[in-house]
């Protein structure tokens, strides 16, 4: 009988212990566009038009801010582990470039190493008037409200 009871203790501490490390392993997420390198190596500079690139990799994940003659094809995979802050992998930018007939005229990829740090300004907007607490705004409201103000006078 005390047997029994030991195996349950056994089977019970050892599923514990399994879950415990399966809660602390790694999730990996993969974001946006990564094209197949056996894909994008078909792409011929000079040759292929837009037609051809999204037949061979897909729709870019953004376009040139004010012409459409580059697509960026962003990619980005990150690490978790438990309750940390995901730790970024891999992160890569390809960046295909078209003349003004639509025909591929360069590609560039750029790595997680090319990428920059921009530093956001924190500021707050002035707003006028005065700030109240919540019961100086309840105080200051009492003795507004009058229901016999309400009716209209004959």
């Amino acid at each position: 009988m005390i047997g029994c009871y030991r195996r349950t203790l056994l089977a019970a501490v050892g599923l514990a212990v399994a879950l415990t490390v399966a809660a602390c392993s790694a999730r990996i997420d993969q974001r946006g566009n990564k094209p197949d390198e056996e894909q994008v190596v078909l792409i011929n500079p000079g040759v292929d038009d837009k037609n051809r690139v999204a037949e061979l990799i897909g729709t870019p994940s953004a376009i040139s801010t004010f012409d459409d003659r580059t697509w960026y094809y962003i990619s980005k995979r990150t690490e978790t582990t438990a309750f940390f802050e995901p730790e970024v992998v891999d992160q890569e930018v390809l960046a295909i470039s078209f003349d003004e007939n639509d025909v591929v005229e360069n590609m560039r990829i750029y790595g997680q190493e090319d990428g920059r740090t921009i530093a956001y300004v924190e500021r707050t907007t002035p707003t006028e008037g005065n700030e109240l607490t919540l019961i100086q705004q309840f105080l200051g409201n009492l003795g507004r409200f009058n229901p016999q103000g309400n009716q209209e006078q004959p």
